[in-house]
C-alpha cells in the first residue's frame, strides 16, 4: 500500500497550499478490486453491487469497471444466489434473501482470482418515521428515525430522486424523412420523468446519545432555481443499519473523498475492508460489505408548495421562428437542431424551435411514467 501513502502525502499537499498544486503522476496498481454494494434481505428486493478497479487522480473516467466476474451471495447454511451481470462492472438481480442467518459475497473475476466478504449477520434496521422538508430559499430535506431497542446505533442513507418537467412546447408534430407527420397517439414528448442519486456518503450514529433517535438528519439540499421543482418531485430515502466496522470504513471514506473524488480514486488513508483475495493474498480489495434489511421511504413534493421558487422562464432561451411551411421545412434540413413546434392556426405558418424546446427527453428524461407516479 506504499503507492496509497504516497498519494496521501500529494492529496494534503494539495490541500494545504494556497496555491493550486497539481500533483505528479503515480503508478496506481489497477489490480486493486474496488466493491460497492450491501448484501439486502427481504423479499423480492433488488441486491445491486458495482465493482471496479483503482484509478489514478489524474484519470478523469468515472471509473474502470470490472467486467465477467461471477458474483454470488452465499449464507453460513450453505445456501446461494447468483448475482447477475448488466454491463459497465454493474451486477444486480431481485431476490428473496431470508431476514435471518450470516452472509458473505463470493467474487471470482475473469483472471480466476476469488474474492469473499467476512460473514456478517444482518442488522434489522428499523423503520424510517419521516422525511420532511423545509425551505428558506433553498430547500432542505430530511430524515428522521429511532430504534426503540437501542440497538442500531449507526445508520447510512442513500437516496434516489424522480421529478417531472415539462418541455416549453408541447408538439404533436415529427419530422421524418425531410416531411412533417402528426406523432403517433400515446408518443407525446411534452411531459417527463427525471432521475438522479445520492453522490454524498449520508452516515451518522447515536452512540452519544441515551436513546437510538436520529432527528432532521440532512439528506438533500436543492439550491433555488432547480427544474427538479419546476412541477412535482419525489424522493424515495433508502436507510441501512451498519455494524461499529462498517461504519468506520464509510466515516474514513467520507472523510477521504473530500480530498480526492470519489471511491474510485486512490484512498490517502489505508481503508479497512471486509474483503479478501482468498486465493491469491498478494491481491487487495476495497470495500465494506454490510448485510441488512433496508427501509425506506417516499414523499412527493408539488412546485406549489413552494415559496417564490420561479418555473423555468424558457422564453428566455427557446425562441421560435415561423414561416410558410416550405420554408420552416428548408430550415429544418439545414438547421438538424430545430424541429416542428405547431401549426399557427390564423396564418398557417410552420413554428419551429430548438429540440431541447420541445422535446423533453433531450434533457435526459423519459417520456414513461413512473409506476409510482
Amino acid at each position: 500500500m506504499k503507492r496509497l501513502l504516497t498519494i496521501l502525502i500529494f492529496s494534503l499537499m494539495v490541500a494545504q497550499c494556497k496555491k493550486p498544486y497539481d500533483p505528479p503522476i503515480a503508478e496506481v496498481d489497477q489490480s486493486v478490486l474496488v466493491v460497492e454494494g450491501t448484501i439486502a434481505v427481504g423479499k423480492n428486493v433488488e441486491n445491486i453491487f458495482i465493482l471496479s478497479k483503482l484509478k489514478t487522480l489524474q484519470d478523469k473516467s468515472i471509473r474502470i469497471p470490472e467486467n465477467n466476474a461471477r458474483v454470488t451471495i452465499e449464507s453460513s447454511n450453505g445456501n446461494s444466489w447468483s448475482v447477475s451481470e448488466s454491463g459497465n462492472g454493474i451486477y444486480k438481480s431481485v431476490l428473496t434473501i431470508p431476514e435471518t442467518g450470516n452472509y458473505k459475497l463470493v467474487i471470482q473475476n475473469a483472471a480466476g482470482k476469488k474474492y469473499e466478504s467476512s460473514s456478517e449477520a444482518v442488522i434489522n434496521t428499523p423503520a424510517i418515521d419521516s422525511v420532511t422538508w423545509k425551505q428558506n430559499i433553498d430547500l432542505q430535506l430530511y430524515v428522521h428515525t429511532r430504534d426503540p431497542s437501542n440497538n442500531t446505533r449507526y445508520y447510512k442513507w442513500e437516496f434516489v430522486e424522480t421529478f417531472e418537467r415539462h418541455s416549453w412546447y408541447e408538439s404533436l408534430l415529427d419530422f421524418v424523412d425531410g416531411k412533417v407527420v402528426n406523432r403517433p397517439l400515446g408518443d407525446q414528448i411534452h411531459f417527463c420523468w427525471t432521475n438522479d442519486t445520492s453522490k454524498s456518503i449520508l452516515i451518522n450514529n447515536t452512540t452519544s446519545l441515551d436513546q437510538d433517535i436520529i432527528s432532521y438528519q440532512p439528506i438533500q439540499n436543492i439550491q433555488n432555481p432547480s427544474d427538479k421543482l419546476s412541477v412535482r418531485y419525489s424522493i424515495l430515502v433508502r436507510q441501512l443499519g451498519l455494524s461499529k466496522e462498517a461504519y468506520n470504513f464509510w466515516n474514513i471514506l467520507k472523510k477521504n473523498t473530500e480530498l480526492t473524488g470519489t471511491l474510485f480514486d486512490p484512498q490517502p488513508s489505508k481503508m479497512p475492508s471486509n474483503i479478501t483475495c482468498v486465493n491469491d493474498n498478494s491481491k487487495v480489495a476495497v470495500g465494506y460489505i454490510s448485510v441488512g434489511k433496508v427501509t425506506e421511504k417516499r414523499i412527493f413534493i408539488m412546485n406549489s408548495a413552494m415559496n417564490l421558487w420561479p418555473y423555468p422562464n424558457e422564453e428566455d432561451f427557446c425562441p421560435s421562428i415561423s414561416d410558410r411551411p416550405a420554408k420552416s421545412i428548408e430550415f429544418i434540413k439545414q438547421n438538424p437542431s430545430y424541429v416542428p413546434a405547431y401549426f399557427e392556426t390564423l396564418s398557417g405558418n410552420l413554428v419551429v424551435a430548438r429540440k431541447n424546446c420541445v422535446d423533453c427527453r433531450i434533457e435526459k428524461g423519459t417520456n414513461v411514467k413512473p409506476s409510482f407516479w
